[in-house]
C-alpha cells in the first residue's frame, strides 16, 4: 500500500513537473513572438526565469536559465548615453527587485565584446507573490539603435553643412575700417551656440562717392548654405546699385525689384540703407522692417530710434521704401543691430529695446569697439552665454569737424 502511494505520488510529481515545462514552454514561445525585449529575474540573485529571443540578440549570447543575471551581464559594456558607466545596482530591473520601483523610458548603450552597440529604452517593474511581497522583476527592452544612428547622421550632417555655411557667412562679411575720413567704427559677429544653422545676418560699410559713407545691416529669411547664397546676391547688388546713384530710395528700389527676381517666393530680406554725408554731417536712410537703429546723442544725453520707412525687401513689387534724413551731430554714435540682440532670452524674457537702450545710455562716452564690447558682455551675461540667435552689431561715431580745436579722441 505504501509502495502503491509513493508510486502514485511520483507519477503526480512527475506530470506535474511535466506541465509546469510545457507552461514554461509556452510562455517562452509567446515572449519570443513579442518585438521588445523580455526579462524576467526570480530571487535576490536575480536568476534568469525567462528571456526571449529578442533580448537574447542585444547581448549576442543566449542564457542558461537559472543564471543570475549580473553573471549574464558581466561580459557587456553598459554605460548611460553620456557614456559614464551604469553600475548593476542602477540597472532598472535591480531597482525593481530591491525597492518595488516602476520604471520607464530610461536609456542604457550595451557594448559586447565584439564592439557592437545597442541602444536600448529601458522600462521595469516587480513581480509579487500571494503574500504581496516581491519575488522577482520584469524587466521590457526597446531597440532604439537605428533612431540614435540616424540622429547621429543628422547631426553630423548639420555640422557640415554649418562649416560650410560659417565659411561663407566669414567670406561675406567685410573687414571693416576703424575710420573713415573722422568715421569711427566697431562692428562684431556672433554666432548662436545652438546647432542650428547659421542665419543670414549680415553687415557692410563701404564709400559710394566723396565724402559719402554707405552703412548696412540686414537679416536674410532662411538659414544655411542657401542664406548664405541670397545674402551674397543682396548685398553685392545694394553695392553695385549705390554706385550708379547712392540715395536711399533708389538703392531700396532697385533692390526690391532684384529680390523678388532672382530668389524664392518665400524669401525676404529685412534690410537698414544709411547714407552718410560726412561734409554735411546728414544721413540719408531707409529702412525695410530692419530692426530699428538707434541714434545716440551723447551731447543731449539721449537714444532715438530711427523708424522703419518700408516693409521687408522680396515681399510685393509695389512696396515703397521711403527715405528719410536726420542730421548727426559730433560725437554721436549710430548703432545698428540684427533681431538676435532684442530677442536674446533669458528665462522665457527676451533682452528687448529698452533693456538695449539702458546700455547704450549707460555707456554713452563709450568709443564704438568698448560700446559694442559692453554690450556684448550684457547679451552673454543676460543670456547665460547661451545666444539662440546670430547677433550682427554695427557702430558708426561721427568725430568732431574741427579737428583744429579737437582731437580724433576728444568724443
Amino acid at each position: 500500500m505504501a509502495t502503491r502511494k509513493k508510486q502514485d505520488d511520483t507519477k503526480k510529481r512527475t506530470n506535474h513537473d511535466a506541465e509546469i515545462a510545457r507552461e514554461r514552454r509556452r510562455l517562452q514561445t509567446v515572449l519570443d513572438t513579442v518585438p521588445s525585449g523580455i526579462i524576467v529575474t526570480e530571487g535576490p540573485d536575480m536568476r534568469i526565469a525567462f528571456m526571449n529571443r529578442r533580448s537574447q540578440e542585444f547581448f549576442r549570447v543566449r542564457p542558461e536559465v537559472g543564471e543570475p543575471l549580473p553573471s549574464y551581464l558581466a561580459n557587456s559594456k553598459l554605460m548611460h548615453p553620456d557614456g559614464t558607466p551604469f553600475a548593476e545596482e542602477d540597472l532598472p530591473i535591480h531597482r525593481s527587485l530591491r525597492t518595488g520601483e516602476v520604471v520607464c523610458g530610461e536609456e542604457l548603450i550595451i557594448e559586447t565584446e565584439d564592439g557592437q552597440r545597442s541602444y536600448l529604452l529601458l522600462g521595469s517593474a516587480p513581480l509579487y507573490d500571494e503574500h504581496g511581497r516581491i519575488f522577482g522583476a520584469v524587466a521590457s527592452t526597446e531597440d532604439i539603435t537605428p533612431l540614435r544612428k540616424a540622429e547621429e547622421a543628422l547631426r553630423q550632417a548639420y555640422a557640415r553643412e554649418r562649416r560650410i555655411s560659417e565659411t561663407l557667412q566669414q567670406a561675406l562679411l567685410p573687414a571693416v575700417p576703424e575710420r573713415i575720413d573722422g568715421l569711427r567704427i566697431a562692428s562684431t559677429y556672433i554666432a548662436a551656440v545652438e546647432e542650428a544653422q547659421i542665419g543670414g545676418d549680415f553687415y557692410d560699410v563701404f564709400t559710394p562717392g566723396p565724402d559719402l559713407v554707405g552703412l548696412v545691416i540686414g537679416d536674410v529669411a532662411g538659414k544655411g548654405v542657401q542664406a548664405a547664397v541670397h545674402t551674397a546676391l543682396t548685398r553685392q547688388g545694394l553695392k553695385a546699385y549705390a554706385y550708379m546713384d547712392p540715395s536711399p530710395a533708389y538703392v531700396m528700389e532697385k533692390l526690391n525689384s532684384l529680390v523678388l527676381k532672382e530668389t524664392p517666393p518665400e524669401f525676404f530680406v529685412t534690410l537698414f540703407y544709411g547714407l552718410l554725408n560726412l561734409r554735411e554731417r546728414s544721413l540719408y536712410y531707409a529702412n525695410a522692417g530692419h530692426e530699428s537703429p538707434l541714434y545716440v546723442d551723447s551731447i543731449g544725453r539721449r537714444v532715438v530710434e530711427l523708424q522703419n520707412t518700408g516693409v521687408p525687401l522680396g515681399i510685393t513689387p509695389s512696396a515703397g521704401c521711403e527715405q528719410q534724413e536726420t542730421r548727426m551731430e559730433d560725437c554721436s554714435k549710430l548703432v545698428m543691430y540684427t533681431d538676435g540682440v532684442t530677442e536674446a532670452r533669458s528665462n522665457g524674457t527676451h533682452f528687448g529695446l529698452e533693456r538695449l537702450k539702458q546700455c547704450l545710455l549707460a555707456h554713452l562716452d563709450s568709443p564704438p569697439d568698448r560700446l559694442i564690447a559692453e554690450l556684448v558682455e550684457q547679451l552673454q551675461g543676460f543670456s547665460g552665454r547661451h545666444l539662440r540667435d546670430d547677433v550682427a552689431l554695427l557702430v558708426v561715431e561721427l568725430e568732431p569737424k574741427d579737428n583744429n580745436k579737437h582731437d580724433s579722441n576728444d568724443c
